[in-house]
């Protein structure tokens, strides 16, 4: 998972993740069959212990507390220093470079993460916590929009000082 994080899938060689992993090319291909096969495992590997936790927020409270708590999150990931991206984002802009199959992934992770805040605003709008006259699917959309755009700031170290004033620009248009 880190080769093709750190690299992405195009630039991430075989032998690359054989000397990372410690496998051997021969075991490599046993279990996972080829590089496709084994970005896939990756794919899933981030999706249910790196990015788990950041869902969790939103499963465990969904609601605008939720959303508050993912989005803080989010932002003080992306402005570390060590921050590399989210393995799911970089390669959506990479879509082209994968396979059709793990396009489908990054796809589905995507629709999840939107429907979780949607679930969650929708909950906040019951709650009266905001107003009814919103749309909570546009909302949901533009928050992920908003978490798309820190992820790639928070690749780009003469941006990330700007990353805490987002936080307030998203919770002002979902309250107000």
């Amino acid at each position: 998972m880190g080769v093709f994080w750190q690299n992405g899938y195009k630039a991430a060689s075989i032998s690359d993740v054989v000397r990372e992993t410690g496998l051997n090319t021969a075991s490599m291909y046993k279990e996972f069959g080829d590089k496709e096969g084994l970005f896939s495992a990756a794919l899933d590997h981030y999706r249910d212990h790196v990015i788990g936790p950041r869902y969790r927020i939103l499963i465990d409270n969904p609601n605008l507390e939720g959303v508050e708590m993912f989005l803080r999150n989010v932002f003080l990931g992306a402005a570390k220093s060590e921050y590399k991206g989210c393995l799911m984002m970089n390669h959506l802009a990479q879509k082209h470079v994968i396979s059709p199959e793990a396009a489908e992934q990054v796809g589905a992770f995507c629709a999840e993460v939107e429907s979780l805040v949607e679930a969650a605003l929708r909950n906040a709008q019951a709650e009266g916590d905001i107003g009814a006259e919103k749309d909570t699917a546009q909302l949901a959309s533009f928050v992920v929009f908003c978490v798309h755009g820190t992820v790639l700031y928070g690749r780009h170290d003469e941006k990330k000082h700007v990353i805490p004033n987002f936080y307030d620009l998203i919770m002002r248009e979902i309250r107000e």
